[in-house]
């Protein structure tokens, strides 16, 4: 069973290729964060599963917090990319984002009632790249050993805030230990 079911049809291998060249480093550092871990939650309108499988078919990515719209708005480059985390599920998706901070009012009728709580404080449109299918424990025993967060509370108190921002080596090795993954067409 596909974690993030219902967003199109698997469609075979993919290398992560493009106009998007992912081997630039951070102009001011190596701390400086590049690309974007989003973490997916639960809602009270529906599962944190649910949540990304909405905002992914449609193209988007909400922004749940003020704290999150002002990292975004500073961090975010041409070369940004997303991964998402679902709670509880593991991680699931890469995107390439392609846009700016976007506000809510941009967004069209359905998608203003759907995504309501999800792009309260705005969001980046996104191109979909690859997938994954990985369980729970193995996507944070991951995310412990490339954050460097050994202890388990504090991670999962730094997921719970929604995003946390990655280098670009952090990034690289997330994408090397998860693999290829499968493309999701248009």
């Amino acid at each position: 069973m596909s974690l993030c079911p219902g967003l199109g049809r698997r469609a075979g291998k993919v290398r992560v290729t493009g106009n998007q060249p992912m081997d630039q480093e951070p102009r001011s550092g190596s701390l400086r964060p590049t690309h974007f871990l989003f973490i997916a939650g639960a809602l009270r309108e529906r599962s944190s599963q649910d949540s990304a499988q909405l905002q992914l078919g449609h193209g988007l990515w909400g922004i749940r917090s003020v704290l999150i719209e002002k990292n975004l708005s500073q961090y975010l480059s041409d070369h940004s990319r997303g991964l998402v985390y679902v709670l509880k599920v593991g991680l699931c998706a890469e995107f390439e984002i392609r846009s700016r901070v976007l506000p809510f009012a941009e967004l069209d009728d359905l998608a203003q009632d759907e995504l309501r709580t999800e792009t309260r404080f705005g969001f980046v449109r996104l191109q979909l790249v690859r997938r994954w299918e990985s369980s729970a424990d193995a996507s944070f025993a991951l995310l412990q050993r490339v954050l460097e967060v050994p202890d388990r509370a504090e991670l999962t108190r730094r997921l719970n805030l929604g995003m946390h921002g990655l280098s670009q080596a952090e990034y690289e090795a997330m994408a090397r230990e998860l693999g290829e993954g499968l493309l999701e067409p248009d």
